[in-house]
Parts: structure tokens; C-alpha cells; sequence
């Protein structure tokens, strides 16, 4: 007697099914990850709930004020970044120097610290300089809007960037 019956089809298996549906959920996360991460925003004065840019956001009254002022620093600032990026720059270029020593290296390292507390110094002068100009109704205004942004990093992927200028 020859076995003529059917092999048994195989059970589907559910880890491959919610293995694909993660995947078809995760491509897009990923792709918004990365495209955001590509087009970060390196304009003087974001970043931050007391950044000028989140007082423009939450003030819209104060707008052209407050864009005075990140365009009075904003040159100091460039200055100042770039200061800083070449003193990194020089520290890793030192330690492929024939002439590493320790001194030299922590040397350089105070280059960086300075060149890093200039630019913050700048950076929270125009923080002060904008917010100063507030009044105590526009000032809770921020406060109100800060506390409205929502904190989870996930949403904020999603959310639609305020427009420049």
C-alpha cells in the first residue's frame, strides 16, 4: 500500500507574522529618525524652552524684537562655534603630534573648556538679552507654553517644526 496522503501543511507561525508587523511599523519610525536627524535646525538661538527662538514661539508679538537680537549675536555666536570646533580640532590633531606631551595635550584641553565657555557666555546673553524685554504677562505666557510641549521625544518626531524667519 503506497501512502498517498498529503504532507501537512505547516503552521503559520505567529512570531514571523508580529515579527513583520514590527518591521512595518519601525521602517518608518527609523526614516523619520534619521531624516530629522539629518535636517537638525543649526540656526543661532533654538533649542531650549528659554532659547529666543521658543520665546518667538510662545510670544509671537515679540517676534521682530527678539530676531534683532539673535541677529546682533548671531555673528559672535558663528565666531564662537567655529573657535571652539578648531580647538577640538587641535587636541585630536595632537595626539598624532611627534611632540605629544601631557602638559601640551592639557594645554589644549583648557583650549576647549575656554573656547566652550565663551560660546555659552554668548549663548545665554542673548537668552538674557530676550527675555528681559518680556513683560510679566508675556513671561507667563512662556512658562504656559513650555509646560504645553510634550516631553515624550517620540511625539515630538512627528510634530511639524515652527517656520524660519
Amino acid at each position: 500500500m503506497s501512502d498517498t496522503s498529503s504532507p501537512e501543511p505547516r503552521p503559520r507561525s505567529i512570531l514571523l507574522i508580529v515579527s513583520l508587523c514590527l518591521n512595518i511599523v519601525l521602517v518608518p519610525v527609523f526614516a523619520v529618525i534619521i531624516f530629522r536627524a539629518a535636517h537638525r535646525v543649526p540656526e543661532i538661538g533654538t533649542g531650549g524652552v528659554l532659547a529666543p527662538r521658543s520665546v518667538m514661539a510662545a510670544v509671537p508679538e515679540e517676534r521682530d524684537h527678539v530676531q534683532k537680537i539673535i541677529d546682533t549675536h548671531s555673528p559672535r555666536i558663528s565666531a564662537l562655534r567655529a573657535a571652539a570646533a578648531r580647538a577640538r580640532k587641535d587636541a585630536f590633531m595632537l595626539l598624532a603630534a611627534p611632540g605629544f606631551t601631557q602638559e601640551r595635550f592639557a594645554k589644549s584641553l583648557d583650549g576647549i573648556t575656554a573656547a566652550d565657555s565663551a560660546l555659552e557666555r554668548e549663548n545665554v546673553a542673548m537668552m538674557a538679552e530676550s527675555l528681559s524685554t518680556l513683560t510679566p504677562a508675556e513671561r507667563q505666557t512662556v512658562v504656559d507654553h513650555a509646560k504645553a510641549r510634550s516631553r515624550s521625544w517620540f511625539w515630538r518626531l512627528f510634530r511639524p517644526r515652527a517656520p524660519r524667519g
